[in-house]
């Protein structure tokens, strides 16, 4: 046993490393008539477990027009831009609006992967945004809830993985991907301080959950 923990140490810090992989889903609440104040956005993340401790790697997916002005009835494709997590909550913030989050919850290496392809398209200028989506799954435009969920079954499975604006249609996207996952999917609340950025606050909850709307 100690000679196995001494070949152990002489390991590079590499090939101690395990990775584990999440995605955390963030809504944003307002008025069910003002479409426009509303937002869903995600958070994908690699967690290296090292000799010295975790080491987390967050990525996130929050497509918005480049104008940050949502026009929820607007049928021409505009300008797209992926906001960081910070700058979402900044958003969020500066509208009155509450912020409410699904997860973390365990994903596979594939998925994190097809999730920074995603990310990747998306910001190459190749994607446009339309509050109302694309129209078809394999459309060069996207809202906000297709924008992420495009890389997984829910995006896969419906043409509007988000069927209601902000909260409430963030709840039932997550409840989607939990009943379209082909393994079961389990929480890690003990890694949300690692994901979420600092000075910022959302409210934790279950997929499907009912959420009144606030607004101003």
């Amino acid at each position: 046993m100690l000679l196995r923990f001494a070949l152990l140490l002489l390991l590079p810090v590499s090939a101690l490393a395990q990775d584990s992989y999440y995605i955390t889903v963030f809504g944003t609440g307002s008025q069910s008539l003002r479409a426009k104040r509303t937002h869903t956005f995600a958070t994908f993340s690699r967690v290296t477990e090292t000799p010295s401790g975790p080491l987390v790697e967050n990525h996130t997916i929050s497509w918005m027009p480049e104008i940050l002005n949502i026009r929820p009835f607007a049928l021409r494709p505009e300008t797209g831009m992926n906001l960081t997590q910070e700058q979402s909550f900044q958003w969020a913030e500066s509208h009155g609006l509450r912020t409410s989050v699904w997860g973390p919850y365990g994903i596979t290496a594939e998925r994190y992967e097809a999730l920074l392809a995603r990310q990747t398209d998306l910001e190459s200028g190749r994607i446009s945004y339309r509050a109302i989506g694309g129209f078809t799954k394999r459309a060069a435009v996207s809202n906000c809830g297709q924008s992420f969920t495009r890389a997984g079954v829910v995006g896969h499975k419906y043409l509007q993985p988000t069927p209601l604006p902000g909260e409430r249609g963030t709840s039932l996207l997550v409840e989607r991907g939990f009943n379209t996952a082909p393994h079961p999917v389990v929480e890690h609340p003990e890694l949300l301080p690692a994901i979420l950025s600092p000075g910022h606050a959302a409210v934790p909850r279950q997929p499907g959950e009912r959420i009144r709307r606030i607004g101003r």
